[in-house]
């Protein structure tokens, strides 16, 4: 547990109140003090601990919604403090908010990584979808900063190379242009697609203790698994309905959720 409080620490200043109108600074500078108190009670007092976290969170969340901040530190923040407060959904949604805002920011991507091994329900993918995470290795394990930067790496290569053939130096071999081109078309595409696949998907996150899952949108329908689904599983939608979701868990299986037990990544 060590390791979450340092990582929950490390992102806990990065909006700084600059940035900030005197209001919102002075909202953010209590959410962050109550957090700071926090760390201090948690080896004495983790239950006085958690409800500072939880009080950190509140404030973070009204920065968020009544305020209109939109910020990735800002949700990272907030997902830290969920997570000490021992709201593991409440923190993977806000992590992969953070994320979606600032795809490569590496402490957000640890972060989240770290909260995702504490969740209950370890759904693995299915056999066939686990085949192409392996083949497609840069595209499921890479975060889109590194491949930003890897694309760009490949493509400044692949030019130098030619340049230099260009100019009668033969000892730049062309398979070196031909290696990048293909490394630079290859994550070019992974980043096209998901950008695709982002704008017309909605993830979701189950932020209730647990939830039974239904075979349809109501709670009269037979459960759609013999245990129940818990906090911090995360999903796709398929479908939405008044009050129900149809979704697709990690493992490839569908199901419906009740509304109130999930929230979405948006």
């Amino acid at each position: 547990m060590r390791l979450a409080v340092r990582l929950a620490a490390a992102a806990l200043f990065t909006l700084g109140p600059s940035v900030l109108a005197q209001d919102d600074a002075d909202l953010f500078a209590e959410a962050n003090d109550a957090f700071r108190q926090a760390n201090e009670l948690r080896p004495s007092d983790p239950d006085q601990a958690a409800e500072l976290y939880r009080r950190a969170a509140l404030r973070y969340e009204r920065l968020l919604g009544e305020r209109g901040v939109s910020n990735s530190k800002l949700y990272c923040n907030l997902a830290n403090a969920y997570f000490q407060a021992g709201d593991i959904g409440r923190a993977i949604l806000n992590y992969r908010k953070a994320e979606r805002l600032d795809p490569g920011d590496r402490n957000v991507q640890r972060n989240l990584a770290f909260a995702r091994t504490k969740r209950s329900d370890n759904l693995d993918p299915a056999s066939g979808g686990q085949v192409v995470k392996t083949l497609l290795f840069w595209h499921f394990e890479w975060s889109k900063g590194t491949r930003v930067r890897i694309f760009v790496a490949a493509w400044v290569l692949m030019w130098a190379v030619l340049v230099l053939r260009r100019f009668g130096q033969r000892w730049a071999p062309r398979e070196i242009a031909a290696g990048m081109a293909l490394a630079a078309l290859l994550l070019a595409g992974s980043m096209a697609y998901e950008s695709l696949d982002e704008a017309r998907s909605v993830a979701g996150v189950i932020v209730s203790p647990d939830t039974v899952a239904r075979q349809g949108d109501g709670p009269g329908y037979e459960p759609a698994f013999l245990e129940p689904l818990h906090a911090g599983t995360e999903f796709s939608v398929l479908e939405e309905r008044p009050g129900w979701c149809h979704v697709e868990l990690p493992d490839g299986r569908v199901c419906w959720l009740d509304a109130s037990d999930i929230a979405f990544v948006r």
